[in-house]
C-alpha cells in the first residue's frame, strides 16, 4: 500500500459561537474541533470513532472546507484547502467528496436519480451533452449496485440502503481520490450495513480510493479501517493501526470503548468498563485532561495539566499522563 500522505490537518480548530442577549453578543464558544492534527495515507482507510457529539462529523466537514475553520490548516496533497481561491477550490472538489449520514435528507426529493447523480457532472463541465451525462450516470449506478432504469425514479421510491447507494454514486461520479464517509451506515438496518460497507471496500479497490470513515460502530470500523483515530470532546486522544488499537488500547477512553464491543467468544470476552458521569459540555470543557472527570485512573496532574498528544511507540500516538 502507498504511504504518501494524501490529507493532513495541523492544529485544526472549529469553534461555534454561543450568542445570547438582546444584541446576540458572543458569550462563549462550543469547541467542536480542538487543535486536531491528523494525517491520512493514500490508499488506506482511516477510521474515526468516538461518542455522539464528540466532533467527528464537524472534523470531516471542516477538512473538506464545507465548514470554515477557526484555525489551523488542512493540506490535500500539500495544498492548504483554506488558502485556495474559489476557482481552485472548485477544481479540487472533484478529488474530495463526502458521503452523508442520512440518505433520507441528503437527497433532493424534487430531483430524480439521474438529476441527483448527474448534477456534479454538469456543474464541473465534465459532460457536454445529456446523452453523455446519462451514460456516465447509468454506469456509476450499475457499479454501485443499482439498475439503469433507476435513473428516472425519485428518492422516495427507494429503500434506505438503495438511497445510500445513490449517495455513494453521487460522490463517486466525479472519480475522486479522497472520500469522507460521515457515518454512512448509522441510519440503516443492521442487515443492510454490511452490504454498504462491503460495497465501499470493493469501490476502494476498484477506484483506488482513500477513506476517512467516521462511525461510532467500533465493530464496523475494525472491519474496514487500516488505522483508527479515537476522538473525545473535540480532541484526538489515540491513533494507531487497527489491529494494535483493538488488541491493546492505550488510552483509558479507548479501553472503555473497546470493552463495550459485544462478543460471543467467552475466551475473548473482557469485563466492560462503565464510565462514570456524562460527557462534559464542549462549551465548558474541564481543565487539564478533558477526560479526567470520567477516567478511572485520573490523578492530581490530570486535573491541571493537559497531556501532550505524542508518539508512544512505532506508529502509535496517544495523549495520557499514564503513558
Amino acid at each position: 500500500m502507498a504511504e504518501e500522505k494524501i490529507f493532513q490537518v495541523n492544529n485544526l480548530t472549529k469553534f461555534f459561537p454561543i450568542r445570547s442577549g438582546l444584541f446576540s453578543r458572543v458569550s462563549g464558544h462550543i469547541r467542536a474541533v480542538d487543535s486536531v492534527s491528523l494525517q491520512v495515507e493514500e490508499g488506506l482507510t482511516m477510521g474515526l470513532v468516538g461518542e455522539s457529539g464528540c466532533g467527528k462529523s464537524t472534523l470531516g466537514r471542516t477538512m473538506l472546507n464545507l465548514l470554515s475553520p477557526t484555525g489551523g490548516e488542512a493540506l490535500y496533497r500539500g495544498q492548504d484547502v483554506y488558502q485556495l481561491d474559489a476557482r481552485s477550490l472548485r477544481e479540487l472538489r472533484k478529488e474530495m467528496q463526502i458521503i452523508f449520514q442520512d440518505p433520507y435528507s441528503s437527497l433532493n426529493p424534487r430531483l430524480n436519480v439521474g438529476e441527483i447523480v448527474g448534477e456534479a457532472l454538469r456543474v464541473h463541465g465534465i459532460t457536454s451533452s445529456k446523452s453523455e451525462t446519462q451514460e456516465k450516470v447509468e454506469h456509476i449506478l450499475k457499479v454501485c449496485g443499482l439498475a439503469p432504469y433507476h435513473i428516472r425514479r425519485y428518492p422516495h421510491e427507494f429503500s434506505g440502503g438503495q438511497r445510500q447507494r445513490i449517495g455513494i454514486a453521487r460522490a463517486l461520479v466525479l472519480n475522486p481520490k479522497f472520500i469522507v464517509a460521515d457515518e454512512p451506515i448509522a441510519s440503516l438496518d443492521v442487515s443492510i450495513q454490511a452490504q454498504i460497507v462491503n460495497l465501499m471496500e470493493e469501490l476502494k479497490e476498484q477506484f483506488g480510493l482513500t477513506y476517512l470513515f467516521i462511525s461510532h460502530d467500533l465493530s464496523m470500523v475494525r472491519y474496514i479501517s487500516d488505522r483508527v483515530a479515537v476522538m473525545y470532546l473535540g480532541k484526538i486522544v489515540e491513533l494507531a493501526d487497527t489491529h494494535e488499537l483493538y488488541k491493546e488500547p492505550l488510552h483509558p477512553y479507548t479501553e472503555a470503548l473497546i470493552s463495550a464491543i459485544p462478543t460471543i467468544d467467552p475466551v475473548a470476552k473482557k469485563e466492560r468498563i462503565i464510565l462514570k458521569g456524562d460527557v462534559p459540555s464542549p462549551a465548558n470543557p474541564p481543565s487539564g485532561c478533558y477526560f479526567h472527570p470520567r477516567c478511572p485512573y485520573a490523578f492530581s496532574r490530570c486535573k491541571v495539566e493537559e497531556p501532550e498528544f505524542r508518539n508512544i511507540t512505532g506508529s502509535r500516538y496517544a495523549s495520557c499522563h499514564l503513558l
